[in-house]
């Protein structure tokens, strides 16, 4: 016999899909071809400091029967005790979007539909979530509040960047040479300031901004009671934002300082130039670009080791681990080398870095375990060996250029001093519209 099952409550109109990485509301065309584009949904969010804003994050959601000027109060209630918050969602229009002041997230239109509707929306106000953990979250209507779903809401550390790592994030044009947050209650007013940097800021600290890896207290609390949070987060995860790609451009609470400036990096191109066309010794060239990491932003460096032993027979000028668990082990040579032949085979100079370099991938590859524990990396952390030899200039003429470009093998590429300032160059156009 069949069973039917009895729902004694009344259901949700609302139902919460959860959080999304990347939301598109693709309304192009006649209404039957639209459609919404979710990526990375779930119920779960990981961020590197607490409290932390949602401003900018796509949420996903069902509703029954919309209507235009329905409106929506979902409540998220910490299951530790965290300060709960809300979100208000107005439905503007079922074709078009309006906008309005008041509504925490920017109003949405959807299609008109008899059952389900579906809205992808970003968060367009501050909504401020305290601290990690569990929050039940729940609609609230006029006469009850009726249980959706449970997020969770996680924190990630990360441990202190090490030199080769600092030295690797400042290749990246668009490093953050310091974060800031301030977080401060509405109602007394009282503030918490700390920082994350490369190097300490005496001048920041002097603002009552404190290194957050020094930061000793394991709670903010305002002196009228309504704005605590645990400090745990921002000690072991506020350094974690100095890493390339990751930007807090719609937290109200978080700034930052660049760390190059357009005309920075054109004094830098500047002056590697002028090495260059010096036909500087290896010493001097070592020497500035050790300074300037910038230049080696062409290899994508996660981390960056000076003079890095090869056991104890050998020294490359630089090692480069990549995002693609790549050791690149980096000869420099002078800028004026000759390379090329006018057969096109590689002269005796270019043909003894290549030999150098070949050695090195040699001896690491027989000795793996200890080679790479002499440069500071792990097995795990390099899946392979390649090599690369940087020398000499751009030839003038396009069949030199291509004839040299045919000397790079599968394991050493061949790079010149204009590949590097040409690298550079297109950065700053990049940085120059950021």
């Amino acid at each position: 016999m069949d069973e039917t099952v009895r729902i004694d409550k009344p259901v949700p109109r609302l139902a919460f899909l959860g959080f999304c990485e990347r939301a598109e509301t693709l309304t192009a065309g006649q209404i039957f071809f639209w459609k919404i584009n979710l990526m990375g949904l779930s119920n779960t969010r990981v961020f590197l400091v607490f409290p932390t804003n949602l401003r900018g994050m796509p949420i996903a959601l069902a509703i029954y029967e919309a209507r235009e000027g329905d409106s929506f109060k979902i409540i998220f209630r910490g299951l530790q005790g965290q300060t709960e918050f809300d979100i208000v969602i107005g439905i503007a229009g079922l074709l078009e979007s309006k906008s309005q002041s008041n509504s925490t997230v920017a109003e949405a239109s959807i299609k008109s539909n008899p059952g389900w509707a579906f809205i992808a929306n970003k968060l367009d106000r501050d909504i401020m979530v305290m601290s990690q953990g569990n929050y039940d979250v729940f609609l609230k209507t006029e006469d009850e509040e009726q249980y959706l779903t449970t997020v969770t809401f996680a924190h990630l550390a990360r441990k202190p960047f090490t030199t080769e790592e600092i030295t690797a994030l400042k290749s990246d044009p668009l490093a953050s040479k310091f974060i800031r947050m301030d977080v401060s209650c509405n109602s007394c007013h009282d503030r918490f300031q700390a920082y994350a940097g490369f190097e300490r800021s005496a001048s920041l600290e002097s603002q009552g901004f404190k290194w957050n890896l020094d930061i000793a207290e394991r709670e903010f609390r305002c002196s009228c009671g309504k704005t605590r949070f645990s400090l745990d987060a921002i000690r072991t995860g506020l350094h974690g934002m100095l890493e390339r790609n990751i930007r807090p451009l719609t937290d109200s609470s978080l700034s930052a300082v660049r760390l190059y400036e357009q005309t920075a990096l054109e004094q830098y191109c500047r002056e590697l130039l002028n090495l260059i066309d010096r036909d500087s010794r290896e010493e001097d060239l070592q020497k500035f670009l050790e300074s300037h990491p910038i230049f080696f932003h062409i290899f994508l460096p996660i981390k960056l080791v000076f003079k890095p032993p090869i056991l104890t027979k050998y020294f490359a000028d630089f090692a480069v681990l990549n995002a693609r668990n790549e050791l690149l082990l980096i000869e420099i040579e002078r800028s004026q080398i000759p390379m090329l032949k006018r057969d096109g085979d590689i002269t005796a100079d270019l043909g003894h870095a290549f030999h150098q370099v070949r050695t090195w991938t040699q001896v690491l590859n027989e000795h793996r375990a200890a080679a790479l524990e002499a440069i500071g990396l792990e097995l795990r952390e390099v899946a392979k060996v390649k090599s690369v030899v940087i020398a000499g200039r751009r030839p003038a003429d396009e069949k030199r250029v291509k004839m040299l470009r045919a000397v790079s093998t599968g394991d050493i590429e061949l790079y010149t001093y204009d590949d590097l300032l040409g690298s550079v160059s297109e950065l700053i156009k990049h940085v120059a519209n950021v």
